[in-house]
């Protein structure tokens, strides 16, 4: 048989400027102030980590998919990479609760960030080939007879 419990005890506190009782606001005083304060819910973790647990599936399966076409497996990781990231910076990071002046940081940064990289690509792209040793142009053979190669030297 399931045990009832009575309801938590609550205690009225008014509403400012109250107008009438159904505007009466109600706490509960059956927990601690240390009670109150360590309420905390995992499930948006779990969930989340559930999720990148998921999009790494997708990735690597992806990455199977198309690895002989590389710009689509490059592009197509990077778009995955790009959302594993937002939803770690969301959750994890606590920027779901940022305001919208954590953008004027975070844009900025992105775009500082592109133009570093980018500016590598003519020191690593852009070189010119050369070869590794452009005096040795001929290719030298060892003979099939010691000494058939040059005279004998005189004694």
């Amino acid at each position: 048989m399931a045990e009832t419990h009575p309801p938590h005890p609550t205690h009225p506190i008014p509403a400012p400027e109250q107008a009438d009782e159904s505007q009466t606001l109600y706490v509960r005083t059956d927990r601690t102030l240390d009670q109150e304060l360590h309420i905390e819910s995992h499930a948006p973790y779990l969930k989340v980590w559930a999720g990148l647990a998921i999009l790494t599936a997708i990735e690597y399966f992806y990455a199977h998919i198309f690895k002989d076409q590389l710009f689509t497996l490059i592009l197509g990781l990077l778009f995955w990479a790009l959302i594993k990231a937002s939803m770690v910076g969301w959750y994890f990071m606590h920027l779901k609760f940022e305001g919208r002046w954590v953008y004027f940081m975070l844009v900025p940064a992105g775009i500082l960030a592109m133009i570093l990289t980018l500016a590598l690509v003519p020191d690593l792209a852009m070189q010119p080939v050369t070869e590794e040793n452009p005096e040795e142009e001929t290719v030298f053979s060892a003979p099939l007879e010691p000494g058939a190669a040059s005279p004998a030297l005189p004694t």
